[in-house]
């Protein structure tokens, strides 16, 4: 791997991370394309701590809501107090994440896992699953936004409005974007949240705070397979696949915010739709 290729895949990462037109997608597009065949898992750390250091960057103020909501769950849960509204906001983010864990248990009868599933589906050759899961994505964004057209008023406004069945929801829909590559984590999550009933900017986000936890463990796994193989990867593209996909993904957060507020979301439905069709044609 070279620079150039550091850089636009760094760049590639950190736009699409957050924009809802599926990561995974795109960066096995691009490999697919350039025929880049190394998968070097080094590198993918490198790409998921730059995305990670985005969103914290952006949404710290609301993180530190999170930290203080999990200390205040812990003290009451020792004093076995009910549940309240100030540690509710951690307990359904810890919800939403749960369904991820059945990456890892077995398939009866196949001896393979979600994991294995989602590992074999993200190979650059496998792009007619890709183009299928983008249109699904567009799908998703299709949905979300004439739900949001024509709802009066969304009750769940906050993420301490969001409800214990709203997070198992959003959390089964982020398992299947992680089995699917071109079916976008932040698109099809935000959406149902909107769909559910959730204010628009709530879900969105709601659907990045979900990330955090999402990527740590992505990379956490990386870094434990790397353990057990002989990676190398030159320091300079490492530093560079971080910067770059740490300052696209803070642009794609802050764009994607600006879309929002002016309602011009369509765009990612169309063009995730288009692309999707062209794929499985190719």
């Amino acid at each position: 791997m070279n620079i150039f290729e550091a850089v636009v895949q760094g760049t590639i990462q950190g736009l699409t991370e957050f924009l809802p037109i599926s990561s995974s997608g795109h960066l096995a597009i691009f490999q697919y394309f350039l025929n880049i065949q190394e998968n070097n898992l080094i590198f993918n750390v490198a790409l998921h701590i730059g995305t990670l250091i985005s969103v914290v960057l952006v949404y710290r103020g609301i993180i530190f809501e999170f930290i203080y909501s999990f200390f205040v769950f812990i003290v009451n849960f020792f004093k076995f107090k009910k549940d309240t509204k100030e540690h509710n906001s951690f307990v359904t983010l810890f919800i939403s994440c749960l369904p991820l864990f059945l990456l890892f248990f077995k398939i009866p009868y196949f001896d393979i896992t979600l994991k294995d599933i989602a590992k074999n589906n993200t190979q650059p050759e496998n792009l007619f699953n890709v183009g299928l899961s983008l249109i699904i994505t567009s799908v998703f964004l299709i949905t979300g936004a004439v739900v949001f057209r024509f709802k009066k008023v969304f009750l769940k406004d906050g993420i301490k409005k969001i409800t214990y069945k709203d997070s198992i929801i959003i959390g089964l829909v982020q398992l299947f974007a992680a089995i699917f590559p071109g079916l976008s984590r932040s698109g099809s999550t935000f959406s149902t949240g909107i769909i559910l009933g959730i204010e628009r900017t709530t879900a969105v986000d709601f659907s990045f705070l979900m990330s955090i936890p999402t990527i740590i463990a992505a990379a956490l796994l990386e870094l434990l397979e790397i353990k057990s193989n002989k990676i190398s990867l030159d320091s300079g593209i490492f530093l560079t696949g971080i910067t770059v996909s740490a300052i696209t993904g803070i642009v794609s957060i802050v764009f994607l915010k600006w879309l929002l507020k002016n309602n011009k979301t369509w765009i990612f439905a169309l063009y995730t739709l288009l692309l999707g069709i062209i794929l499985t044609i190719v």
